[in-house]
This record gives C-alpha cells, sequence and structure tokens, in this order.
C-alpha cells in the first residue's frame, strides 16, 4: 500500500507547471467548466438559503409569494404560510403550485399578520418582494411577525440597497456570462466579442431598465417601485426588534443583499 501511494504521489510531477488554476473563484464571470459551469442567482440562492433549512417537520412563512416559484421549493414542509398583498387568483397561485393541505395563502390588507399562530414557524423567506415595501412596511412586519417565530427560527430576506445596485450596474460587464466566452479564442476575435458583448450587455440592461438609483430619492409610493431599505439600517432594525443577524448579505445575488437572522 506504501509503495501504491508513493507512486500516486509521484504520478503528479511534471503536471500543471505554474499551479493549478482553472477558474478564480473571486471572478463572478470565470468558470471551471467555461461556459457550461455558470449557476443561475436564483438557484444559488435555494441551495445556501433554503435547502439545508428546509425539511419535513419545518413550517414555513413567506412574504410575497408571486405565482409561487419559491413556494414550489417548500412543498416538502410539514406546513406553509404565504402572505401577499395581491390575491391567489390575480397570481394564478393555485394553478402554478397545485392545491395542497399544508399550503396556506392569505391575501392581505395590512402589516398586522394577525392571522397566524403564535410560536409556530421554523423558516422565514421574502425574496423579490419588500424591496418593494417602504422601510416602515419591513420594520412592521419584522416586529408583527416576531412571536409568530419559534426561537432558534432560521430568516432570510432580501431588501433593496442602492448602493449594492448601483455597483452592480456599474459593472454589468463583469457579471455578464459572455465574458466567460473569450477562453481559448485568438487575441483578434477575443476584441471582436468584447466589442458585441458590449453591445448585447447593453441591449439586456435596458430591457431590464437597469440604471442607478439615487439613494436620496423621495419615500413616495408608487406601484412596483423600489425603496433603498438598505443593508446596515435593515440589520439594525432587526437587531433592535429582538432578532440575531447571522449574516448582513449571504452574498448569492449580485444586485441585492438577502440578510440571514434569526430569533
Amino acid at each position: 500500500m506504501a509503495d501504491r501511494l508513493t507512486s500516486e504521489l509521484d504520478s503528479f510531477q511534471g503536471l500543471w507547471k505554474g499551479g493549478f488554476l482553472a477558474a478564480d473563484p473571486l471572478d463572478p464571470s470565470s468558470s471551471l467548466y467555461s461556459i457550461f459551469g455558470f449557476m443561475s442567482t436564483s438557484h444559488a440562492t435555494y441551495l445556501r438559503c433554503i435547502k439545508p433549512h428546509v425539511h419535513e417537520e419545518s413550517r414555513v412563512l413567506e412574504i410575497g409569494p408571486g405565482r409561487g416559484g419559491w413556494t414550489r421549493t417548500f412543498l416538502h414542509a410539514q406546513e406553509i404560510h404565504c402572505l401577499d398583498a395581491l390575491s391567489a387568483e390575480h397570481n394564478c397561485f393555485w394553478e402554478y403550485v397545485g392545491r395542497r393541505q399544508n399550503v396556506h395563502y392569505h391575501h392581505v390588507h395590512d402589516f398586522s399578520c394577525d392571522m397566524l399562530p403564535n410560536d409556530f414557524f421554523t423558516f422565514l423567506f421574502s425574496y423579490d418582494t419588500l424591496c418593494h415595501v417602504s422601510f416602515e412596511g419591513i420594520t412592521a412586519y419584522a416586529e408583527n411577525l416576531f412571536p409568530k417565530l419559534r426561537r432558534g427560527s432560521h430568516c432570510f430576506w432580501m431588501v433593496a440597497d442602492y448602493t449594492k445596485y448601483n455597483a452592480f450596474v456599474d459593472r454589468l460587464e463583469e457579471y455578464s456570462v459572455l465574458k466567460s466566452f473569450s477562453g481559448g479564442l485568438s487575441r483578434r476575435k477575443q476584441r471582436w466579442l468584447k466589442k458585441a458583448a458590449k453591445h448585447v450587455n447593453r441591449f439586456y440592461a435596458t430591457k431590464s431598465r437597469l440604471v442607478r438609483l439615487d439613494p436620496n430619492e423621495d419615500d413616495r409610493p408608487r406601484p412596483g417601485r423600489w425603496y433603498h431599505a438598505g443593508i446596515e439600517r435593515t440589520c439594525e432594525m432587526l437587531r433592535q426588534t429582538g432578532y440575531a443577524v447571522v449574516h448582513d448579505d449571504v452574498g448569492t445575488d449580485f444586485r441585492s443583499p438577502i440578510i440571514e437572522f434569526s430569533k
């Protein structure tokens, strides 16, 4: 056995001159498997925030399910309650999720959360919803949901932070998957690809309305607007409410922070 292991180590001699390096872990456009090695931020968020914490005995509370894309990742849980400002019919929720005895949908008209049982939920999740809620509304949810959660519950909230968002908008080319296509190409083709990618990136940025936002803008409600809650302000509010902030940003979304906290 010792001779075989020695032979195994000897077999590496002469390989990978300069040190093996297939991808830079700090570069979001660098991949070990070239164009085949990329993962969506949504799937990365599922793997980081949901999969390790939701199981058959979990009691899940979701704020803002919409059609139910994230809700479907919870379906194996013991019980799921969803709060939304729009009706299930408007969101086509049941058509997408399917009628299930363990899923409860609440069409809310305030932030009271009175319909929910106390000391019940073990997992709280909200993505792409609280960014459309004022800081006062987020605070009301944090305060009114506190008695609804069990001690030790895992919580993940995505909120809007214009500083992080603007940094993303300023460096779109760094996050574009098109950047990875240049590997192995000649310099001439790399220059051509870079020029073409710039136009494609600009097209999708315009289509997705990716423009810089002013953190000093007014706080007046308007349909679908974002509200600059901010990482630091939201985390401080959560601490003052009685929560423990585990991570101020789990980092799976380039555009917006996802705050991990616990009761």
